[in-house]
């Protein structure tokens, strides 16, 4: 590949189009400071596909685009292009947009790419926005500080595989997205299993729901009809019952009417007696409110009087209490004018000696500055002595720490010769290696066989756990559909045995009797409406029908009786005579003979026929039998059911455990692919390891050399700094003159605390006088206020008291003349007491009377209101009956679209056939319940089965898709690492004679050298520089002097360079660092390498020397202020119009 232009638009500070050519050689980029020179190192490595903000010195990426400045506005998008040409001689334009918060955009030869694609393409021809060969400002001194592992992406860089790490990357993405997408598959087949029995069983419920639903259609239409003809029968009999209902009401009401009046005049006398009662009781009632007058002023008054009392024996307290407090305050006022006269005399006192306690402590502070003085002269004396010492002792600190720390190098060095004897032997350990790799791929190998077979099994196991659901679904399903039979019948049965229990009186014979299955209608036909008939005499005087027995005859051929199972003795008579037959052949019947069939239909002797009747009997028989027959069943369908179920419980047990296994057996198999990768990985590292280990031992061994020099040099040291030491004079001189002057100042400082001390105590003993003072002073105040206080209480209690006594005589002539009103009112309480319940026996005894005529006139209204409602109740149901009969019509135009009467031929059965509702609605009832007990049904469940299924094939295919790709992930992601280790290795072998011979160059002597640290595999591990400059030991980059560093890290950059050139070589200001010796030498490596290589170089530089071997020069200027601008200068071309 090979760059040769360079275009801007709108790029950071060039606002205005620039282009920069690159021809072959060398291109000088110069102009001052800040005008804009980086910007196009930065401009490159953009449009290489650089997407950190921070490594184009931008707070976001929208910062590339020109900001603006105080007379331009600013850009809304930035471009650059670079042209060139590829490695097949093609025309190679790339191109980078981003426009103002709408990110960036890519183009190469004017068609849209992705970010990838254009890193990959500089990466293939080794460069890219991270090329070793775009070295930017500081990359000198980021190589010299930077980690050995960070310097090893400098060595993948040179090595061309970086796109090798992207395809890595690819493919690890690419790896554990497949294998989740696995996962997710695994998991949706699973599903699928599932989903698939459970379909299978839905189907077959739908095929039986579908025809259980046809037979109901008809079922209802019957009912239909049944009703509709039982509403036309029930409406005319209503009609007929409700005119007679019309009389009773007429006759009724004429009762109510006489009722009535009377009621009316025994209201009227009621209302006169209550009315003399209330009077009576109002005249009750005041007299009452005025003995409750009496009575209360009376306790008022003598309450008043023990009020008057308490306050006479507690004001009698208070006067003595104000006395007390009179004698307590003249004793303290007493004490405390004597105790205030002492006080002011004794702080009359301490102020006046103050003033001389103060001149003492002035005295005192005066002598303490004088002592201070002397001390500060005294240590400054002494540190320039001691001064000296410490720049001595530490002369010989460094010195000591020198020697041992080459002695502690040397004594490294040893050990780790003597580790790398130890270590073993690095060819067992390859070949060890080797052996490992080929038993994890057996192994392998091996896990990959038993998995195939694991998952075989797994399909039949599936293929039976669908079976065995089937099987346990249909078993569950009849199971369930005969318990909740059995257990309506049983609920129905224990619902007559509880209203057998609660009627009294003599069993039904229905509840006595059982007959064998399929003969129950016929039984039901002989008995009639007389099967609800008690058994048993009735006692005396009960109505109705009784079966009490009789001699029963000899049985008639094919007697009834023979089928009863249990027939009381009442009903042997009637059955034995009872002829039964499949259906009636004609035959004669003797007298009281009878001949029945099994579908019911009844003949007598005497030419009576009867059919359809009973059904409702039969069915109850028929329901004992069903219940007797299901008891039966139970026992073996629960058996059934739940041996189905422990078969199919044992499948997917084992088929859980089968599952279980394959996981493991799959985590196994990934365990046993990794085996085999870190045992490759290992054999790779063994051999590298004995390749380091010879390549360590020899280095090891001349750096032993090399420190013996080190170590008399450092021995010469100490010797000649302790000598310095011994010149100097002691220090213990200064040191008594320095004491005694501390102690003079300490003695000066302890008498200015002394006396300030003193003068401290002495302000505050003064203050403390002042406020005992204040306090005495405000006591005696006190006690002058509370002795005035308890003069006025006293005065005051005297007053109360007369006042008191006074209302005393008041209230004590009162209670005599309260309590002779009260004796009087007694009297006439007695007389009004009698009148009341006189009045009150009037008002009861004329209530009496009302209430009966009230009896009267509600019974006869009740009457009334029952004739009423049960004309209105008749002519309801001839209506409703009606109604009924429009609704049947409607429902059948709405069901069926078509009227009842012509259901029959709509729906193919015979009118005379159709039994009453009851029955109808049994049988109907009986295939709701039969299609009920099917539970839940999905009718589209054949269509989705046949969809799963497809979709299960179709997910089959994909998995194994997924695993081979899976597998091919993984070869792919070893071969990368095997190939990029092979290709690191070989890198780092070349740039490592190419830094030799560099570094030999560069400081005309010397050897350096590089080395892996850190890790046996190259892909992990870290690059170390050793180097010995002329003259000097070998040591690594980061003990050489700032020079030393910044020409081994440029030999280190420009030979990563030699190994794999690029097209281009950006340098930005390397050679700063360099003085003018180290700058030609730098400049000759240049033009040797231009020579050498086909690589086009861009020199930014600030340094004359490099601008004069420059074939051509790039001036960037900023005219206008934050505008950059280039100018061009061909130096050959200027060279020879100078000749001529």
């Amino acid at each position: 590949m090979e760059i040769h232009r360079l275009k801007l638009s709108g790029f950071k500070s060039f606002v205005e189009p620039a282009e920069l050519r690159v021809e072959p050689g060398l291109t000088g980029v110069v102009g001052p400071n800040g005008c804009g020179k980086s910007n196009l190192l930065e401009a490159i490595r953009w449009v290489m596909g650089e997407n950190s903000p921070k490594s184009m010195r931008s707070g976001g990426m929208d910062d590339v685009i020109f900001a603006g400045t105080e007379t331009r506005p600013q850009r809304d998008f930035a471009e650059v292009i670079l042209q060139g040409r590829d490695d097949d001689n093609e025309e190679l334009e790339v191109t980078r947009r981003i426009e103002r918060g709408a990110g960036s955009a890519y183009r190469v030869n004017g068609r849209d790419v992705r970010a990838k694609d254009v890193a990959l393409t500089f990466a293939d021809a080794a460069t890219g926005a991270h090329s070793p060969a775009l070295v930017s400002q500081g990359k000198i001194a980021q190589v010299i500080s930077a980690k050995p592992t960070e310097r090893r992406q400098m060595l993948e860089e040179a090595a061309g595989i970086a796109g090798l790490h992207v395809r890595r990357k690819d493919a690890e993405s690419k790896l554990r997205s497949t294998e989740k997408n696995l996962e997710r598959l695994e998991d949706l087949m699973a599903g699928l299993d599932s989903q698939m029995s459970s379909l299978r069983r839905q189907a077959k419920q739908a095929e039986r729901y579908t025809k259980l639903s046809e037979q109901i259609k008809v079922a209802e239409a019957r009912l239909l009809y049944a009703r509709w003809r039982d509403a036309a029968r029930m409406a005319e009999e209503a009609r007929e019952a409700a005119k007679k209902a019309d009389d009773r009401v007429v006759a009724a009401k004429q009762a109510a009417d006489e009722a009535q009046k009377a009621q009316a005049a025994a209201a009227h006398t009621v209302a006169e007696a209550r009315d003399e009662l209330a009077d009576r009781r109002d005249d009750a009632s005041a007299h009452g409110h005025r003995m409750a007058a009496l009575t209360s002023q009376l306790e008022a008054a003598e309450q008043r009087l023990a009020d008057l009392d308490r306050q006479r024996t507690r004001l009698e307290e208070d006067r003595g209490d104000a006395g007390r407090i009179t004698t307590d305050a003249t004793e303290a006022l007493k004490r405390l004018e004597r105790d205030i006269a002492a006080s002011k005399a004794a702080l009359e006192e301490d102020e006046a000696r103050r003033p001389e306690i103060a001149r003492k402590a002035e005295e005192a502070e005066r002598v303490s500055r004088a002592a201070e003085l002397a001390l500060a002269k005294a240590t400054a004396d002494h540190a320039g002595v001691e001064a000296e010492w410490r720049v001595a002792e530490a002369e010989i600190a460094q010195a000591k720490s020198r020697l041992s720390r080459l002695q502690e190098d040397q004594a490294r060095i040893e050990r780790q010769l003597e580790e790398l004897t130890g270590n073993g032997d690095p060819i067992a350990a390859v070949e060890q290696a080797r052996k490992d790799a080929e038993r994890a791929a057996k192994a392998l190998a091996d896990l990959r066989s038993e998995l195939e077979t694991a998952q075989a099994r797994k399909a039949e196991l599936q293929e039976q756990r669908d079976e065995a659901g089937s099987a346990t679904a249909s078993a569950k399903a009849e199971l369930a559909g005969i318990e909740r039979e059995y257990n309506a019948l049983v609920r129905d049965r224990e619902a007559r045995e509880r209203q057998a229990k609660n009627r009294a009186g003599l069993p039904a014979a229905l509840d006595n009797i059982a007959v064998k299955r399929g003969y129950e209608r016929a039984l039901a036909a002989v008995l009639g409406r007389d099967g609800k008939s008690p058994l048993g005499r009735p006692e005396d005087g009960s109505d109705g029908r009784f079966w009490t027995g009789g001699n029963a005859p000899s049985n008639v051929p094919d007697s009834m009786l023979t089928h009863i199972t249990n027939c009381p003795a009442e009903l042997k008579a009637r059955l034995a005579l009872v002829h039964f037959a499949e259906s009636d052949d004609g035959r004669d019947l003797q007298p009281g003979e009878w001949l029945v069939t099994r579908g019911g239909h009844l003949r007598r002797w005497d030419g009576f026929i009867a059919r359809g009747e009973g059904a409702a009997q039969a069915a109850r028989l028929e329901a004992a039998n069903r219940l007797e027959e299901l008891e039966k069943q139970l026992p073996a369908l629960r058996s059934a059911a739940e041996t189905a179920e422990a078969s199919e419980r044992t499948i997917r047990d084992e088929l859980t455990a089968l599952q279980t296994s394959l996981v493991a057996r799959e985590r196994e198999l990934s365990e046993a692919a990794n085996e085999e990768r870190q045992a490759l990985r290992a054999l790779d590292q063994a051999e590298a390891v004995r390749e380091r280990q010879a390549l360590r031992s020899k280095e090891l061994s001349e750096a032993k050399a090399g420190l013996a020099d080190d170590l008399s040099a450092a021995t010469k040291e100490l010797e000649a700094a302790e000598a310095k030491r011994a010149d100097l004079p002691s220090p213990d001189a200064g040191r008594a003159s320095l004491e005694a002057a501390q102690a003079r100042n300490e003695a000066a400082r302890s008498g200015v605390q002394g006396t300030a001390a003193e003068l401290a105590a002495h302000d505050q003993g003064l203050a403390v006088a002042r406020e005992r003072l204040a306090a005495q002073s405000s006591d005696k105040a006190n006690w002058e206020a509370r002795s005035g206080e308890a003069e006025r209480r006293l005065a005051e209690v005297a007053r109360r008291l007369e006042e008191i006594e006074e209302e005393r005589n008041v209230v004590a002539a009162k209670p005599a003349g309260l309590i002779e009103e009260i004796e009087q009112g007694d009297v006439m309480r007695e007389k009004l007491g009698k009148e009341l319940a006189q009045a009150e026996d009037v008002v009861a005894e004329t209530q009496a009377k009302l209430d009966a005529a009230d009896r009267a006139f509600a019974e006869v209204n009740e009457t009334l209101a029952t004739q009423r409602e049960a004309r209105a109740g008749l002519a309801a149901r001839a209506e409703n009956e009606e109604a009924r009969r429009g609704e049947m019509a409607r429902i059948s135009g709405e069901r069926f679209q078509c009227p009842p009467p012509m259901l029959a031929e709509r729906f193919e059965f015979e009118p005379e056939q159709i039994k009453d509702a009851s029955a109808e609605s049994d049988e109907m009832e009986r295939l709701t319940a039969s299609r009920e007990r099917i539970g839940p049904v999905n009718l589209v469940a054949a269509e989705e089965l046949k969809r799963i299924e497809e979709e299960h094939g179709a997910s089959a295919t994909e998995q194994a898709e997924l695993a081979e790709a899976v597998n091919r992930l993984r070869g792919s992601i070893g071969n990368l690492n095997r190939e990029g280790r092979e290709r690191l290795r070989a890198a780092f072998e070349e740039v490592d004679g190419h830094f030799r011979k560099l570094f030999t160059r560069l400081f005309e002597g010397g050897q350096a050298h590089l080395a892996l640290v850190d890790s046996d595999d190259p892909l992990e591990a870290g690059l170390e520089i050793y180097a010995q400059p002329p003259g000097k030991r070998l040591q690594s980059l980061s003990l050489l002097s700032g020079g030393e560093q910044a020409l081994t890290a440029t030999a280190l950059i420009f030979a990563l360079f030699l190994t794999n050139p690029a097209p281009i070589c950006v340098l930005d200001e390397v050679d700063a660092p360099l003085d003018d010796a180290n700058i030609e030498r730098f400049c000759d490596l240049l033009d040797s390498m231009v020579r050498d290589t086909a690589t086009r170089y861009l020199i930014v530089t600030h340094n004359a020397v490099t601008m004069s071997r420059m074939h051509r020069l790039f001036g960037v200027t900023m005219a206008e202020k934050g505008i950059s601008r280039l100018v061009s200068v061909d130096l050959g071309e200027a060279e020879l119009m100078a000749a001529e």
